[in-house]
């Protein structure tokens, strides 16, 4: 096999790290039973460190029936899986037709697994897992553990030991869903489902599978990242927090857009009602030169309105006019009041002059109480000898009154015209002034009325420029974390330089000195970056520069101590159809010249299983082993996994 130029010149060459003395969790061997007894044995299959080949018998003539599909591979593959903790060993339809398939209506798989140096059998059911079928078994006979196993434990406690050995030394990792990472999230990256046709490195599980957690694909980047030892407990916890501000971003950002729409819907018709332009922003909680705030817009309008209401009736005539009214109104009372005078004046004339006429001798210009006016009266003994003189005195005293009386009264026909006049004009502008006032009422109102629509919407708005300042605080937060994340992995960066050491090693196995590339860890999680003159020729060197080769560099990293990858790897019949075959060849061949770095067999620190229907290189195709360690044939019964079609 050919010897490529593994590493860059400025860094010293990977080699196996003395310390890494076997995989943390390994297989030791499968056994299939028809029932629950150790001699009903339809499937026994030992497995070793270091490469183990699943294939298919390849026929030698064309035309004969087809001996590589549907044999069992798949199920033998999830069938490990299943005793290493997943809830179930194929797909519904799989499982349903096994346990009604005559002869494997009480099958159990038995698995021999080393964890973390410690030997465990464990035994499960063939069908669905009523929970009590399944055990574990410290011990290295299966034998025993299916006939007289001395104490049987849960397996659960198994799949826990497995997820004590492969996690402990990691930080603990919550994923961005938030749950903490698990066992059989690492699992789904060992083994991958078939189904997903080796498309992307981390793509693992098919939701047709039913084969466990189904994680999004950047989780699964994040778990490569991690299992790799390329993720700091600092980095950890500042993801956990990364990832609480981005849910926290993300509820702001439905808050802050359900608020600015309801700020939208409400804007339009308030903006026209306030009589402003088409283009006219309304103001959030922080005012600008150009921005509206509805509720000052209204007062401001209301009081503007009052202030015109003001002036309209400190220029009107009123005053004036009520003045002038007062001035007439008292003259025409002083001159009723004389006319009034005048005619009791002539009153008082008139009753004199007929009583004077009656009594000459009565002396009119004293009182008639007076004790005087009857000595005064003895004293008269004729009649008045001036009585002609009076009469004509009274007579042009009524005379004189009745001139000022008849005066008067024309001054008073005047001064009621003036009054009249006056009330008049009063009217008219008092009548001129309502109807003024009546249309600056009517709009005061008006604008009186949008108070509380203002008030609310403004509030609103507020509200909506709080969501939207905290939203930008919280993508700040968010691009901070991110920054904080980035100097966290530069941190790690000669940890990140020498996995991808490991991965350019298997990519100038795989394609010759002249290949290059690497791994990056960005915001995303981990990622294999394959040079680009690697894969443009389509999806089978895609499969095989970013899945295939990425995994198994991943797995030779952890064997010269990079990471915390178990060193336990399975593939399910990875060749695409449209793969050449010396190229997927070169797989097998570099996990064989991995184990070549170790000196002997039982110092090889990693394990990889792999399941094809093609044919592997010459040199380790021999169906007698050591690297072959099952052929299956589906030309006949006894070639099939469990020895009969189902």
């Amino acid at each position: 096999m050919p010897t490529s130029t593994l590493f860059p010149l400025d860094r010293e060459p990977l080699k196996p790290d003395a310390n890494r003395t076997e995989p943390i969790v390994w297989l030791r061997r499968v056994v299939i039973l028809s029932k629950l007894d150790s001699a009903a044995v339809i499937r026994d299959t030992p497995f070793r460190r270091g490469l183990n080949i699943i294939k298919t018998h390849q026929m030698k003539t064309q035309g004969g029936p087809v001996a590589g599909h549907s044999v069992g591979k798949t199920l033998l593959m999830r069938l490990i899986r299943y005793t290493l903790g997943e809830a179930h060993f194929g797909s519904e339809e799989t499982e349903q037709n096994l346990s009604s398939t005559a002869g494997l209506e009480e099958a159990y798989v038995a698995a021999h697994w080393a964890v973390a140096g410690t030997d465990w059998i464990i035994v499960r059911p063939l069908r669905v897992d009523e929970g009590n079928e399944s055990y574990a078994v410290n011990s290295d006979d299966w034998q025993q553990a299916v006939e007289n196993p001395e104490q049987k434990l849960p397996h659960r406690e198994f799949v826990q030991a497995v997820s004590d050995a492969v996690l402990t030394d990691l930080p603990t990792f919550t994923l961005p869903r938030g749950r903490e990472a698990k066992w059989l999230d690492v699992l789904a990256w060992l083994s991958r489902d078939y189904q997903c046709g080796y498309r992307k490195a981390n793509e693992w599980r098919h939701e047709d599978a039913q084969s466990g957690p189904l994680l999004d694909r950047s989780e699964n980047s994040f778990v490569m990242q991690w299992l790799m030892g390329l993720m700091s407990v600092d980095e950890v916890n500042e993801r956990l927090k990364r990832s609480e501000l981005q849910k926290e971003l993300a509820d702001q950002k439905r808050n802050t857009d359900r608020e600015q729409k309801r700020v939208e819907t409400l804007w339009e018709p308030l903006r026209d009602k306030l009589e402003l332009p088409a283009d006219a922003e309304a103001e959030g909680e922080q005012t600008s030169f150009d921005s509206i705030n509805a509720a000052k817009k209204v007062a401001d309008k209301v009081q503007s309105f009052e202030r015109l209401r003001d002036e309209r009736i400190e220029a009107s005539q009123i005053a004036k006019l009520q003045e002038d009214r007062n001035v007439a109104f008292k003259k025409a009372s002083n001159g009723e009041g004389s006319i009034r005078e005048f005619q009791a004046v002539i009153k008082l004339l008139k009753k004199q002059i007929q009583e004077y006429e009656a009594d000459p001798t009565k002396p009119y210009s004293r009182c008639q109480a007076d004790p005087c006016w009857i000595k005064e009266r003895a004293k008269q003994t004729a009649s008045d000898p001036a009585a002609d003189e009076h009469l004509a005195d009274l007579r042009g005293q009524q005379e004189d009154s009745e001139r000022k009386l008849s005066t008067a009264t024309d001054a008073q026909k005047t001064l009621s015209k003036e009054v009249a006049e006056a009330n008049k004009e009063l009217a008219k502008e008092q009548q001129r002034l309502a109807e003024e006032l009546a249309g600056i009422d009517q709009l005061i109102g008006q604008w009186k009325g949008m108070e509380k629509e203002a008030a609310d919407f403004q509030e609103l708005a507020n509200t909506a420029a709080k969501a939207s300042g905290k939203l930008k605080r919280a993508e700040t937060q968010v691009v901070d974390s991110g920054k904080t994340l980035e100097e966290l992995r530069n941190k790690d960066r000669g940890k990140l330089a020498r996995v991808s050491d490991a991965y350019v090693q298997t990519l100038k196995e795989i394609f010759g000195p002249e290949a290059s590339g690497g791994i990056k860890v960005d915001g995303n999680g981990l990622h294999p970056v394959p040079d680009r003159r690697l894969a443009p020729a389509g999806a089978a060197l895609s499969v095989m520069t970013t899945v295939l080769a990425f995994d198994v560099s991943c797995l030779a990293a952890s064997v010269y101590g990079l990471g915390n990858h178990p060193r336990f790897l399975m593939h399910d019949s990875p060749r695409e159809g449209d793969m050449e075959g010396p190229l997927f060849r070169r797989l097998f061949e570099i996990v064989h010249e991995l184990e070549t770095q170790f000196d002997n067999p039982e110092s090889i620190s990693f394990q990889y299983i792999v399941s094809t229907t093609s044919e592997p290189p010459t040199a380790l195709a021999d169906e007698d082993g050591p690297y072959v360690r099952l052929t299956l044939d589906a030309t006949s019964d006894e070639g099939r996994l469990l020895c009969k079609k189902f």
